[in-house]
């Protein structure tokens, strides 16, 4: 585990990890809230809350992929393809890996909200979706990396996945409240029946699991 956590960038020095865990999600928060905020005339927690949990669940798919693109990078895609593509060792470690820096980066800053003001059962729904959050980014880490693989930029497609997130999941806008062509491609990830439990308390949670199982499926075959 030691080794996997080293294979990270952004843990590489305490600047890095501030600017990952602290700095990024705060300003990633704001303009969510102050964009809201414009719209709404008021302030909504479950905007500031729900943007944690998915910027939580983007790390865990930086993470993932970065760990795998690391080990194609030596060559070990190739050797575990070929002759243990199933090992559970080595995939037990990149998914504990990556879900340890979203969970993280998560605690942190829900704890932070918790602190200024979030209300209790706000903050308690997002600690229950946070590590479905984080799965959920593992299995994009996954896809995103087999979609590049072996392309010239191997975090092409992650890269991709982590820039639209925030829109697909619905953080601002209710997902129907989407025209078609954006829903439909909404609708293909698994965050925005997690972001609509955070905000109504109850949501369809059973269909997350099924596209987050078709996404990792769909290499998997």
């Amino acid at each position: 585990m030691a080794t996997q956590f080293t294979s990270l960038s952004f843990l590489a020095n305490w600047k890095t990890r501030f600017v990952y865990f602290l700095l990024l999600p705060i300003i990633n928060l704001l303009l969510l809230v102050l964009i809201d905020l414009q719209y709404t005339n008021r302030f909504n927690w479950y905007v500031a809350a729900a943007s944690v949990v998915i910027d939580s669940a983007s790390l865990a798919v930086q993470s993932m992929s970065q760990l795998l693109i690391t080990d194609a990078n030596l060559g070990i895609d190739i050797e575990l393809i070929a002759k243990r593509p199933y090992s559970f060792y080595y995939w037990k470690t990149k998914v504990l890996t990556s879900l340890i820096a979203g969970l993280l980066l998560g605690i942190i800053n829900l704890l932070l909200l918790l602190a200024i003001g979030l209300p209790l059962d706000l903050f308690l729904r997002c600690l229950l979706m946070l590590p479905l959050a984080c799965i959920y980014g593992c299995v994009l880490g996954f896809t995103g990396w087999g979609m590049s693989w072996q392309m010239k930029n191997p975090y092409y497609f992650s890269n991709w996945l982590i820039s639209i997130i925030t829109i697909v999941s619905g953080v601002l806008v209710l997902i129907s409240d989407y025209p078609e062509w954006l829903k439909v491609i909404s609708y293909i990830f698994p965050f925005y029946e997690l972001v609509n439990f955070i905000r109504l308390r109850s949501s369809t949670l059973e269909l997350s699991f099924v596209i987050a199982l078709k996404l990792s499926n769909f290499l998997c075959k």
